[in-house]
């Protein structure tokens, strides 16, 4: 089986996402809270690709790392932003192990584009606990993962069928031809899925949670959780979460 860390490792992925530019709508809504603060902030930018969000939030960090457990997104990242100032810089490491990080280093820590997700589920405790060590007590943590609310359009009949030709033939083979193993009443009442969602010629296996069950997760080591809607860039209500279909969602919350 092919792991997901060699899909990322791969130099044509890292080329690809080396092309990326745009942030998201929560993104963007999450740049526009943390602006105030940034220029006295050390950031950390996990999972950063080939720099994506190095292109917007970097220049108002007071000092930012972006880091990779894929050694290709970090050759990118150099290459892209070779002339960029001293106080941006680049480093492989797994949000698993971070202990090229001291204790308490970044006031603000960013895992986009759901890349906490392509790690077992044992490994996603790892992740948080190793976040709030290297995150300064007070600071905030922000990341993105899937919503397995959005799983009722991959895997329930009456779902799949759209006005959309293209749309229901990629439904329907992401539950039949992908995922011909999964049971369909499982995934309806889990709380979190391993789903292949047909990403990078369907090799990837991506974690998928609910919403209320992912604010679970973080009561631990977080606090103040609020949730970005990825279709509108919007905070979420807490009556919301149960029901949201967001592919998606955003999380900001401060390090305890």
């Amino acid at each position: 089986m092919i792991r997901n860390e060699d899909i990322y490792s791969l130099p044509k992925v890292a080329a690809g996402y080396g092309r990326q530019s745009d942030l998201q709508l929560p993104e963007e809504t999450i740049l526009r809270l943390m602006l105030p603060h940034l220029p006295e902030f050390r950031m950390l930018d996990l999972g950063v690709g080939g720099g994506r969000t190095t292109l917007h939030f970097a220049k108002w960090a007071h000092e930012y790392v972006g880091a990779d457990y894929s050694e290709s997104m970090i050759d990118e990242c150099r290459r892209r932003f070779s002339g960029y100032p001293e106080h941006i810089s680049f480093a492989v490491c797994d949000a698993r192990s971070m202990r090229l990080f001291a204790d308490g280093s970044f006031e603000f820590i960013m895992f986009s584009f759901n890349g906490i997700d392509y790690v077992p589920h044992a490994d996603r405790a790892k992740i948080f606990k190793e976040i709030r060590r290297v995150g300064k007590p007070g600071g905030w943590f922000c990341f993105s993962t899937h919503n397995l609310n959005h799983s009722v359009q991959l895997f329930k009949l009456s779902r799949m069928i759209t006005l959309n030709p293209k749309r229901t033939a990629k439904r329907l083979l992401v539950r039949f031809l992908y995922n011909w193993r999964v049971r369909t009443a499982e995934v309806m009442r889990s709380r979190f899925a391993i789903i292949n969602d047909g990403s990078h010629g369907r090799h990837l296996r991506t974690y998928y949670i609910r919403p209320l069950e992912q604010l679970s997760q973080l009561c631990q080591d977080f606090t103040d959780v609020r949730v970005f809607s990825l279709n509108t860039g919007a905070q979420l209500d807490s009556h919301e979460l149960a029901d949201v279909e967001d592919c998606w969602l955003y999380y900001l919350c401060k390090i305890r």
